[in-house]
């Protein structure tokens, strides 16, 4: 009879974020499950909240509103409105079962989005007494990240409308949705330590932070939940819903207490060993940058202090084993990126001479070792060390990997004022490149395949295509050497390549930059231009493409003939064109309607 597995040491203790089978059940499933005795129903008050379930009809009816709100099938903006004013009027009275549900809880984040003010209050209201239990749900935990997010708006309104409330340091009558925040953070304060290395209430505790904090929400936080994946941002981007970028703002000092009183509860009683380890762990890691962020705000240094206890003294192997570890993960790599973005500069610098610089051609070939050179090397721009750090980095790169991308791009951001430096990268990107034919040149570095822009590609593929096709905008706008080769590349290719890339939904981008090209020869030019005509109808009325006729107006000036063939291939197709979204955008660019009325002004306007 096999012996059963027993755990010793470490691992028999738990992680502050780890859960055993009964919790996880609850978690996943909603399922209330009963306590063995008295003193296990304390410890898990909290997991077994319960508040019903949606019968047949209500999971059909938010089943298809979501196939409704995922293909955007509305006649016109009032039949939405009409819509979504149901679905508020649908949801009345069992708010707590929707958010609860897998399918309800995605409608009732679309409905949160456009929540006015007072359904913000209203839903505050019903939540109340509960907060701690929903950000413990898996599915009710986004429906309160993006209820905070959306707060935003709000509060900032009430900070406008009362410019006093800045300096509030308590409740006020006029502050309704502020001191509903505050609210929020007294309700669940006493569990911030549990929620925050929890599966699902970190990211209520990590969207909390962002609120109070008033920063600024970077790409990988937008939307109405702090984690939303790629697929639910494509879904969210499909149904019509607005995906906000929340700018930062200036937030009422009563919000300073609950930053401090957070951070300290989280952070008190972290040993090195035990935050080091959190920074690996793929819950704790997003949550402790976040600290970073805040304690750099706040110029306190208490995680750090931790991390690096002796960062007066040379590396220790300990240190040296950790970074390591950070930089062959890819969730440590990201927090190593995130903490030299936000460390104080002697801490950077110390790291460079003791870590970086010492072991770059063992550590040169880790999974993170691009995010954080790059981050790095924005750090000591303004030192000596930049210099032989991205000498260095030239050293090791050999292909143009995605890696070795990411290295070059760091590479030409640090010797952007140098022309010296810039010079030496310049010759290294021609070394990988110039090795293939001249109408091969663009392609290969871009990656480009005939039958891309045919099919849809996969989202692993399209990343690895948009970092191409930035590192190529990139190399056009800052490397003059590099940027002549692949604008000659470019033209030696057939018009319909030329096309192709045009029409291409992540390639356009980099034929635009070309025709943007402030120092382009006339002839150049003209050659640049003449492949297209023909195709200006078809290219202004794509997404991508239509950017390309827009550039045009650039690439085109001085060129009198050239314009003018240009508006009379749009003025031909005219009605095409101004049926389409995109297609009336160039109209509009070009101005064409004053030259269908006067076209001696238009030629002397242009």
């Amino acid at each position: 009879m096999p012996r059963e597995q027993k755990k010793r040491g470490r691992r028999l203790q738990k992680k502050p974020y780890e859960v055993d089978e009964k919790q996880k059940e609850v978690f996943e499933t909603g399922e209330d499950v009963v306590a063995e005795d008295e003193s296990t129903a304390e410890q898990h008050e909290g997991y077994n909240a319960f508040y019903g379930l949606l019968d047949s009809s209500q999971i059909e009816y938010f089943n298809e509103a979501v196939t409704l709100l995922e293909t955007n099938s509305f006649g016109s903006d009032e039949e939405k409105h009409q819509f979504y004013e149901a679905l508020w009027n649908e949801v009345e009275g069992i708010e707590l079962k929707v958010i609860t549900d897998p399918t309800g809880s995605k409608v009732f984040e679309r409905l949160l989005v456009l929540a006015s003010e007072e359904q913000w209050i209203s839903l505050y209201n019903k939540f109340s007494g509960k907060f701690f239990d929903l950000s413990m749900q898996r599915f009710a935990s986004h429906c309160l990240e993006t209820l905070l997010n959306t707060s935003r708006a709000f509060v900032i309104r009430e900070l406008e409308i009362n410019p006093h409330l800045v300096d509030l340091a308590s409740f006020d009558d006029n502050a309704s949705v502020i001191s509903a925040v505050i609210g929020f953070y007294d309700e669940i304060k006493s569990n911030i330590s549990q929620l925050a290395f929890h599966p699902f209430g970190s990211h209520v505790i990590r969207s909390l932070l962002f609120l109070v904090s008033g920063r600024e929400l970077d790409i990988q936080t937008r939307g109405s939940s702090i984690l939303s994946n790629k697929k639910s941002y494509g879904v969210k981007e499909k149904s019509g819903v607005t995906v906000t970028h929340y700018s930062s703002f200036v937030t009422p000092k009563i919000f300073e207490r609950v930053i401090i009183e957070s951070l300290e509860t989280i952070v008190n009683g972290m040993t090195t060993e035990g935050a080091r380890q959190l920074a690996l762990e793929p819950i704790a890691s997003p949550l402790l940058q976040v600290i970073l962020l805040l304690e750099d705000g706040l110029m306190k240094r208490d995680l750090l202090n931790i991390l690096f206890p002796n960062s007066e003294e040379t590396i220790d192997f300990l240190t040296v084993s950790f970074l390591e570890k950070l930089l062959d993960s890819s969730i440590g790599s990201h927090f190593l990126e995130k903490l030299l973005q936000n460390c104080p500069l002697s801490l950077a610098e110390y790291l460079y001479t003791g870590f970086f610089v010492p072991r770059l051609n063992i550590i040169s070939k880790a999974k993170g070792f691009a995010f954080s050179i790059k981050a790095l090397v924005s750090r000591l721009n303004e030192k000596p060390e930049k210099e032989q750090l991205t000498q260095a980095i030239l050293q090791y790169v050999n292909c143009l990997s995605s890696q070795d991308i990411t290295l070059l791009s760091a590479a030409i951001a640090s010797s952007l004022n140098d022309e010296t430096l810039k010079s030496k990268v310049g010759d290294k990107v021609l070394s990988l490149i110039g090795n293939d034919s001249e109408d091969k040149i663009l392609l290969e570095l871009l990656d480009f395949k005939d039958t891309d822009s045919k099919n849809r590609l996969p989202l692993s593929l399209q990343d690895s295509l948009r970092l191409r096709s930035i590192f190529a905008e990139n190399l056009i706008s800052n490397l003059p050497t590099v940027s002549s080769v692949l604008v000659a590349s470019f033209l030696a290719n057939p018009p319909e390549i030329k096309i192709k890339l045009a029409e291409h939904s992540i390639f356009s981008h980099v034929v635009e930059s070309i025709l943007r090209l402030s120092n382009l020869s006339v002839p150049t030019r003209r050659k640049l231009l003449n492949d297209f005509f023909g195709h200006l109808t078809s290219l202004a009325l794509g997404p991508g493409s239509s950017r390309i006729v827009d550039a045009f107006n650039l690439t085109s000036q001085g060129i009198k003939h050239y314009r003018d063939k240009i508006a009379q291939e749009l003025l031909q197709n005219r009605e095409t064109i101004q049926r389409n979204s995109y297609g009336r955008k160039v109209w509009k660019n070009w101005n064409m309607d004053l030259y269908v009325r006067a076209r001696y002004q238009w030629a002397e306007k242009k």
